[in-house]
This record gives C-alpha cells, sequence and structure tokens, in this order.
C-alpha cells in the first residue's frame, strides 16, 4: 500500500505559528504597508493566503506598485515572523543572514545560528541585537516537539 502523501499545508497545520501585521515591522516602508492594505494584505496570514495562489501574483503586483523582488521579501519576512517566537523583531537579522524561511533557519543549530547572526552583525555593521541562545533555542524547541507529535 503506498504511503500517503501530504500537502505542504498539511503538513505545516500542526507548526505553531503567529500572525503579525505588516505595521509591527522594522524595514517595511510604511508607504508599502498601506498598499498592501489595499490589496486586503494586513497581516502575515493574509500575505501567504494571497500570495500562494501563484496566478494571482502579477496581477497583485500591478495593482501595489510593489515589485516581485519586493513581495519576495515581504514573503520572507512573513514566513519567518510566524515562526513561534521570531516574530517581526528578529527578521531583518535573518534576512541579512540570507535566510529566508523556516527551512533555511532550521537547517542552523541553535549554537551555530547565534554565530552566523553575531558574524553578519558585525560584517554588515547592524544596529539590531542579535537573539540570545536562549531566545534561538526557543523557536527549535516548538518545532522540535511539533515534530515528535507529527
Amino acid at each position: 500500500m503506498a504511503a500517503k502523501r501530504t500537502s505542504h499545508t498539511e503538513r505545516n497545520k500542526h507548526m505553531p505559528t503567529m500572525t503579525y501585521k505588516f505595521s509591527e515591522f522594522v524595514g517595511i516602508d510604511q508607504d508599502d504597508v498601506v498598499k498592501l492594505r489595499k490589496a486586503a494584505i494586513e497581516n502575515t496570514d493574509d500575505m501567504m493566503r494571497i500570495w500562494g495562489d501563484e496566478l494571482k501574483r502579477p496581477a497583485l503586483v500591478e495593482t501595489t506598485g510593489i515589485t516581485m523582488n519586493q513581495f519576495a521579501k515581504l514573503v520572507s519576512m512573513a514566513r519567518l515572523a510566524r515562526v513561534k517566537n521570531v516574530g517581526p523583531k528578529y527578521v531583518e537579522m535573518l534576512l541579512a543572514a540570507g535566510i529566508d524561511g523556516p527551512k533555511s533557519l532550521f537547517a542552523y543549530t541553535p549554537e551555530s545560528l547565534v554565530k552566523r547572526l553575531e558574524e553578519v552583525k558585525a560584517e554588515k555593521k547592524l544596529k539590531a541585537a542579535v537573539p540570545t541562545l536562549p531566545e534561538i533555542e526557543n523557536w527549535f524547541t516548538d518545532v522540535k516537539a511539533t515534530v515528535v507529535s507529527a
């Protein structure tokens, strides 16, 4: 008997996520927040739902005036912020480190991620604080519990 294949949505429905308004993010132009609202995108859940329909993306780009590359960054921000305990606070730092979603985030161990973020902060002369090891460990704890229970 063949194993049942699960969709990305089914696999992730047990993953703890948080919803944030785009106005809560540092690094997002407030004009873009207004444009997103006009396109019915108020928060990270709205972004994931609307952006998930690939056929609607070109119209979304045209109606908002936000470029495809800008949308890609906004989607990455939404995906990272929705990971429990990450939130908008550390998204810019993670993006600066080349981490654009949960998959690339969880390719690290908490220890190696702290080291990488400290390196990026120094290299790029970022002012944002690097999350502490206990904060980062909380990101990973929830994922491990989800994987064990799934």
